[in-house]
């Protein structure tokens, strides 16, 4: 089990990069200015496994957080550098949509939201799987799907920090 202040922590970021790559995707943010909220947020979910893994022993809540943290450090440089070929990206977002279900499901029974929230991700990394690995014509979808789960995720986040007694 995972600290909540981290997870929300991280969560609440993951939330925002999601909000404002769906903003990128629409047009309405450029590659350079999307690059920054995704390596502090690609940084922080690293550092967030770090702990899970060395302080609260976890290996498999530091695997599923460097699921995001992996996600978001090569969105950085794919921003960053303005490359346009992001085929590999969207093949191992295909690969974390995989993990993400079986994730839900082990977790479902303990935290049902979490699983549930889990699930939207699999969603979410399949649909980029579809608009970046297989390179299809579905920029609205995608986007739109991605400020749902933003929404979602910011939510979840959100309501963590404020139960356990975080200041907000």
């Amino acid at each position: 089990m995972t600290e909540p202040n981290i997870l929300g922590l991280g969560l609440l970021y993951v939330g925002a990069v999601l909000f404002v790559n769906a903003l990128y995707i629409l047009g309405y943010a450029s590659a350079r200015d999307t690059a920054i909220i995704n390596l502090f947020t690609g940084g922080l979910t690293f550092l967030n496994a770090a702990h899970f893994a060395f302080v609260l022993d976890s290996a498999f809540a530091a695997a599923q957080t460097l699921l995001f943290s992996f996600t978001y450090l090569w969105l950085f440089v794919v921003f960053w550098w303005e490359w346009d070929d992001m085929r590999a990206l969207g093949w191992y977002c295909l690969f974390v949509a995989t993990c993400a279900v079986p994730t839900a499901i082990i977790t479902f029974p303990e935290l049902p939201i979490l699983g549930i929230i889990w699930m939207t991700w699999a969603y979410l990394w399949f649909v980029f799987f579809l608009f970046m690995g297989l390179e299809l014509k579905i920029p609205k979808k995608t986007a739109w799907s991605t400020m749902g789960v933003a929404l979602i995720t910011w939510i979840y986040a959100y309501y963590i920090l404020a139960i356990s007694g975080v200041p907000v």
